[in-house]
């Protein structure tokens, strides 16, 4: 973990001593998010909402939030949730478009309530992510983008298990 922060600082240093930065951003996306656990898989469709701000054409960070998705399973009601930071370092191809590539910390929770019992379980780990953009006009882009959660592990009592979390997403940015 304190190397994708020092990263992301590095980012920030290499950022601020090059050119202008190009401001503000907003963006929202939806997706298929996956669940992998002991062979079995869960795909649901999730959606999230993103502040960013591009210091360059080659650097932007951004914070996400993100519902992962949500499902019932024998009276079960179970949502699965994500906070992210992340540094976005972009290589500009021409014509609007770009590719970039997503290093960052996600927070994802996992909630289920049963009746009025309801419990929580989180983790913390490393996001990866490669994804490629459009630039329409100067205020809206488009995108497309793969990223790695990780293996988040769950713990209740003895029982312990891990899952492992992937996204694919394509989303709509508004820059101000």
């Amino acid at each position: 973990m304190k190397k994708i922060f020092a990263a992301a600082a590095l980012s920030l240093i290499a950022a601020s001593a090059s050119a202008a930065g190009n401001g503000w951003y907003v963006g929202a996306d939806v997706g298929s998010t996956k669940f992998k656990n002991e062979g079995e898989t869960i795909t649901k469709t999730g959606f999230g909402a993103l502040v960013g701000y591009s210091l360059s054409e080659n650097v932007a960070f951004e914070a996400t939030v993100r519902r992962l998705g949500s499902w019932d399973v024998d009276s079960v009601d179970t949502s699965a949730n994500a906070l992210q930071v992340s540094v976005l370092g972009i290589l500009p191809l021409g014509n609007g478009f770009s590719l970039y590539g997503r290093l960052g910390a996600s927070r994802n929770s996992l909630d289920a309530s049963y009746q009025n019992v309801t419990a929580s379980v989180s983790s913390t780990e490393a996001v990866f992510g490669l994804g490629a953009a459009y630039q329409i006009n100067n205020n809206f882009s488009v995108r497309a983008e793969y990223a790695d959660l990780g293996n988040n592990k769950i713990e209740a009592g003895n029982f312990s298990t891990k899952v492992k979390i992937n996204q694919f997403n394509v989303g709509l940015n508004y820059a101000f």
